[in-house]
């Protein structure tokens, strides 16, 4: 962790600021180690960690030894207020605040009492942890690879529970059931599971609707193991595939292995995205397509960088990211192929292992 918080202070220099208040408990975490529910950090001249007594004991087991660990009262504005750094300085502080997940109310609060020990300054910053985070760390992707192992077996067991009859609703309690049994954690986001019609809405949410045969089944399903997500999708049909079936298939998947084929670090985001898009709109289905290609995956299912038409970015070696085209047709159903791979000089290295080439029959 001091290798981060190290990065983090230089971030703090070029930004100019004096000391940093992180609320986002994801950022905490890549931080300090803190897995829970409750916290905030300040960054000034070493990291303070607070807390209330619910995690007194967690904190002393996870929370970085760099930091000092404040175990309070909530009143997390007053106990910052006292830190030496802040407390009666005579220059006005340049202190950062951040933006995503900092509420109003709570910030007019901390600069009421901030305000009775410092002239400060409040700067709103977006994206300086999250931006750290982009480049995962060899641990960090094992993390990852672990999940997304464990993303495979639990299709791979509820494949042959599919039939005719059985509902949306079935099949998505059966796959929390397995997240929980196999990491002792609810999935990393709420399970897709989407079938016929419903598989053409790209964030369906499951359903009491009863498989059919003729449906396409969309599954959008990601474990998390250690604090770290994984992301997978495949479509399936159940009973015979049609002639549309295969057609629809194919142009996903032929999509998704130009995009997997043009991914390489110092490649534009954009790029890749255009790959898959363009070839869905030489086949006639470009309308079909309305979401971006892919995007990052770490310590939240989605987070930087963004595989879309409008991203500016490199992609640099080790960001793991998602490949995800789809055609989604209204009223008759979709598909979506998604893998999760790790970002190198020569190519990707593929994190989901479930075959995607051929059109799974049920």
């Amino acid at each position: 962790m001091e290798h981060r918080i190290r990065k983090l202070k230089a971030r703090m220099r070029k930004e100019g600021l004096d000391g940093f208040l992180l609320t986002n408990l994801s950022n905490i975490r890549y931080l300090t180690g803190y897995s829970g529910s409750s916290a905030v950090l300040y960054m000034g001249k070493r990291p303070h960690f607070f807390t209330d007594f619910r995690y007194k004991e967690q904190s002393q087991k996870e929370v970085t030894s760099k930091a000092v660990i404040h175990i309070i009262d909530k009143n997390y504005p007053k106990e910052i207020a006292q830190l030496a750094e802040t407390k009666g300085s005579k220059t006005s502080l340049r202190i950062g605040f951040e933006t995503t997940s900092m509420r109003v109310g709570s910030l007019e609060t901390y600069k009421k009492e901030l305000r009775k020990s410092a002239k400060i300054k409040w700067v709103p910053i977006n994206g300086i942890v999250e931006d750290l985070r982009i480049v995962k760390e060899p641990e960090e992707i094992e993390l990852i690879s672990k999940a997304a192992s464990i993303t495979d077996k639990v299709f791979a067991e509820i494949l042959p529970l599919i039939k005719p009859g059985i509902t949306e609703m079935d099949l998505s309690a059966e796959i929390i059931y397995r997240f929980m049994k196999y990491t002792g954690l609810a999935p990393a986001f709420a399970s897709i599971v989407a079938s016929g019609p419903n598989s053409a809405m790209p964030h369906a949410q499951p359903t009491d609707r009863k498989l059919t045969k003729g449906d396409f089944l969309t599954f959008d399903i990601g474990a998390q193991w250690k604090g770290y997500a994984s992301d997978f999708t495949r479509t399936v049909v159940i009973g015979k595939s049609s002639t549309k079936h295969r057609e629809i298939y194919s142009i996903v998947h032929d999509a998704h292995q130009r995009a997997m084929d043009g991914v390489k670090a110092g490649v534009p985001a954009s790029n890749i995205d255009k790959l898959a898009r363009s070839y869905i709109s030489e086949k006639g289905y470009g309308s079909y397509f309305g979401h971006s290609l892919g995007h990052g995956v770490g310590l939240n299912v989605h987070e930087a960088p963004s595989l879309s038409s409008k991203a500016k970015e490199k992609l640099p070696a080790g960001t793991v990211v998602t490949i995800e085209p789809g055609i989604y047709l209204p009223g008759w159903g979709g598909v979506r192929i998604e893998d999760l791979v790790v970002v190198t000089k020569e190519g990707v290295r593929i994190l989901s292992k479930t075959q995607r080439k051929k059109l799974i029959e049920i």
